[in-house]
């Protein structure tokens, strides 16, 4: 009996020794979670705050800014453009055609002329004339091809062109400012007595022109009256 009493004392000493050392099993993350909810709550408390004062502090920069420009800089708000209605088509007329492409090559050889950039003016009148030699603008892109050669005191080749207006195009509106720009070339080249020549025609024949009456100033310069 004693032996049985003792080795159940030994039993439940080594029980105790062993409750002991075991490990608890409580929760481990229990405490920790809880404290990370109450940081996250009172996180969420300040991020609300900072989001509160951010919209304050910008609506407070609006108004100021707003205040600021209406009273030290007067906004003026721009005026819409208004739209212009095109006007309606009379009655029975044909609205205007676009512009052929002769009449656009004319248009930027006189810009260029008007802009003394004589060569390319120049290549542009003639390569008018070349492709369109039909057209009404031909004779006058021949004078004004030797305008651009007459101003470089390129004569021979101003006298060329002028030439050109004259034979092709005799009955063109250009035919007395060639003869008369004919005339100053020849009496410049020494062939004074076809120049001359050329002026008493055009004096006879445009007694009421500018170009006729040129004709005559140069005629009366020269010492000659020209013959009616």
């Amino acid at each position: 009996m004693e032996k049985k009493a003792a080795l159940g004392l030994i039993f439940l000493g080594l029980c105790l020794a062993l409750t002991s050392c075991a490990p608890s099993f409580t929760p481990a993350g229990v405490g920790q979670q809880a404290a990370l909810y109450a940081a996250r709550k009172e996180g969420a408390k300040h991020s609300e705050f900072i989001y509160n004062m951010d919209q304050t502090i910008t609506e407070a920069q609006l108004y100021l800014w707003h205040t600021f420009r209406e009273n030290m800089l007067p906004y003026t708000p721009p005026v819409p453009p208004t739209e212009v209605e095109p006007l309606p088509p009379v009655k029975g007329q044909k609205p205007p055609s676009p512009p052929s492409p002769q009449d656009l090559l004319y248009q930027e050889a006189m810009a260029l002329l008007k802009k003394e950039r004589y060569t390319l003016a120049f290549h542009k009148f003639t390569l008018l004339a070349q492709i369109y030699p039909a057209s009404d603008l031909a004779d006058n892109a021949l004078y004004w091809a030797g305008e651009c050669c007459y101003v470089q005191n390129m004569t021979g080749e101003a006298l060329h062109f002028f030439q050109r207006v004259v034979n092709e195009y005799p009955m063109g509106n250009k035919v007395p400012d060639a003869l008369l720009k004919m005339a100053f070339i020849y009496m410049y080249m020494g062939e004074k007595k076809k120049g001359m020549e050329i002026l008493q025609e055009l004096a006879r024949g445009y007694p009421q022109n500018p170009v006729g009456q040129k004709a005559q100033a140069r005629l009366i310069q020269e010492g000659l009256a020209y013959k009616k």
